[in-house]
């Protein structure tokens, strides 16, 4: 045993979940259990051939309570050593294996490798080839790194679906702020202040697969967390997060953005955010 805890949190993606546990089946390293933390919602039957810890945390609001529930995996996983992956990740067979090497080997922060899957995956019958097949790569998140090699990696880029972390150093920066409400900041906010300590950030070859979903372009239907998200990230940081989606925002009308000051002219209709759902 590795001694390695896997984290996810989870709301409304029962089939995610499904592949989820299947790609973590086929893991080639053992690991100490999958620690799922709810947010507003209940999960479904599982079936697991490892074991499953579980916890939840409602809210009396619509916002997701993402750093909270991260937190919460954290701090009831019995592992030593951290894997965090998202609902909709499918984790390469190497997954696990890769991570425990690098973090027995030096105490960081490793973000792990990402290839996107499209629309039109084979989501039920897939197997590893057709995972490849069908993916690709982020443009932003920079050239893949190989075997187990690492690269370090710019902390703005920093994205919590895929990341490796020993449990003492995740709480010794405190985890995740729950200052943030809902969606957006979190990641970078907790990126910045592992650079504040001068803990290196790496990309590994851990790979996963991100199931696709649609989503919005712009988000505009986090329009009121992005926001709120971005002011409380000034006020630690003095620099502005998701300038794109904010910019975007402004360009819109639904948001005035001036020397780094945000205030919300107005909310956009229903109507209005489904133009920016994005299925393909």
């Amino acid at each position: 045993m590795n001694n390695i805890s896997v984290c996810t949190i989870y709301a409304n993606r029962k089939l995610h979940l499904k592949n989820l546990i299947k790609g973590l089946t086929n893991s080639t390293a053992l690991f100490n259990e999958l620690v799922i933390v709810t947010m507003n919602d209940e999960l479904p039957k599982l079936l697991a051939t490892f074991p499953i810890k579980t916890a939840a945390i409602n809210t009396n609001n619509n916002f997701l309570p993402l750093a909270a529930a991260r937190n919460k995996s954290a701090e009831i996983a019995k592992g030593d050593k951290l894997v965090f992956l998202d609902i909709d990740c499918i984790s390469h067979p190497n997954l696990i294996e890769v991570f425990n090497h690098h973090l027995e080997k030096e105490d960081a922060l490793y973000q792990g490798s990402v290839r996107y899957l499209a629309s039109g995956w084979q989501q039920e019958q897939w197997t590893y080839n057709t995972l490849e097949k069908q993916s690709a790569p982020h443009k932003l998140q920079r050239k893949e790194v190989t075997k187990k090699n690492k690269a370090l990696h710019p902390y703005e880029l920093f994205w919590s679906l895929c990341f490796g972390i020993k449990k003492k150093t995740f709480f010794d920066l405190g985890g995740f702020d729950t200052g943030y409400r809902g969606y957006g900041g979190e990641d970078t906010d907790f990126a910045f202040r592992m650079r504040s300590q001068h803990i290196p950030l790496y990309k590994i070859s851990a790979l996963a697969y991100h199931q696709f979903h649609p989503s919005y372009t712009p988000p505009l239907n986090h329009l009121e967390e992005i926001v709120s998200n971005a002011q409380f990230f000034y006020r630690k940081w003095q620099i502005l997060p998701m300038k794109k989606w904010l910019n975007q925002f402004a360009e819109m009308g639904y948001i005035s953005l001036q020397d780094n000051q945000i205030e919300i002219i107005k909310y956009p209709t229903e109507t209005e955010i489904q133009t920016c759902l994005k299925n393909h």
